[in-house]
């Protein structure tokens, strides 16, 4: 585990609690198909990026629906429930632990721009972070380009930085740009998907504080 100058944060799943609410937002998707529905188990077995492969292993057809409009559909129940969700447990401890020890955190992120903004605020968190990065649209293809507009644009040293995420595309990201992943297993993947991988798995955030604040000691 490094020490930090800078920590990026992924937002749906890793700061935000929203995996039951994701399935549910799906399996609304695949019921109108009558297509089988998800529990949570399921969905963070086979949730991952970019989203049209998602939709295709759950049997969505891709040659037949354009994803813009499942993408569409999807949102329109999810939206209806993100301000009822909460913080990840552990989350604003680390927030806290940050700010108070002044790295500077960002959010990368897959959501659109505009609904990430509004979430960040609405869930309190915005006072935490120097800027949030967000994709243009809903379809949640990659975050890497992203990735490599905020470390343009911060000039944020890549060896130096943290990144924090739920998801095996949080790991490909920061290995793109030269940073530290670490996974928390709160959110939408769970551990059988990082058996083989390089980076740091933790089971939850003190886990992770415990490791941070190991770094911190003389």
């Amino acid at each position: 585990m490094i020490r930090p100058t800078a920590v990026v944060w992924d937002f749906n799943g890793t700061l935000l609690d929203d995996v039951a609410l994701a399935a549910a937002s799906i399996s609304e998707v695949l019921r109108r198909r009558d297509l089988p529905v998800l529990d949570v188990a399921m969905h963070r077995r086979v949730f991952g990026f970019p989203i049209s492969a998602y939709y295709e292993r759950l049997g969505l057809d891709l040659s037949v629906e354009a994803l813009t409009d499942l993408a569409d559909e999807f949102h329109e129940a999810y939206l209806a429930g993100v301000e009822g969700c909460s913080l990840n447990d552990g989350v604003l401890g680390l927030l806290e632990h940050f700010q108070r020890s002044d790295v500077p955190q960002f959010i990368l992120s897959a959501a659109q721009q505009s609904l990430l903004c509004s979430w960040v605020r609405v869930h309190g968190v915005e006072p935490f972070f120097q800027l949030v990065y967000g994709l243009p649209d809903r379809l949640a293809k990659t975050k890497i380009d992203r990735g490599i507009d905020l470390f343009r644009d911060q000039h944020i040293v890549p060896s130096e930085t943290l990144f924090i995420g739920d998801t095996d595309h949080d790991v490909e990201v920061a290995e793109a740009l030269g940073g530290h992943p670490a996974v928390v297993l709160q959110g939408h993947q769970d551990r059988a998907r990082f058996t083989e991988a390089t980076c740091d798995v933790f089971d939850d955030f003190h886990g992770l504080m415990s490791a941070l604040s190991g770094t911190e000691q003389p």
